[in-house]
């Protein structure tokens, strides 16, 4: 009787594992950019404002 509850719970345990290995492979995949972006903010190293790092050339006297 032991070896009969031992192969449905080992045949159980191959359909979960099967279905995970499925269900991962079909969930979409970060881009590279995305998850290196992700982790410089999680460590503090993006500047807190997305605007431009150049200041604007204002009142400059050779504007083209």
């Amino acid at each position: 009787m032991n070896a009969i509850a031992t192969i449905y719970v080992n045949q159980h345990l191959e359909s979960l594992r099967a279905e995970r290995s499925r269900s991962a492979s079909l969930a979409p995949t970060r881009s590279l950019r995305s998850r290196i972006s992700a982790a410089a903010a999680s460590l503090g190293i993006v500047a807190s404002n997305s605007g431009p790092v150049l200041p604007k050339l204002q009142n400059y006297p050779y504007e083209g």
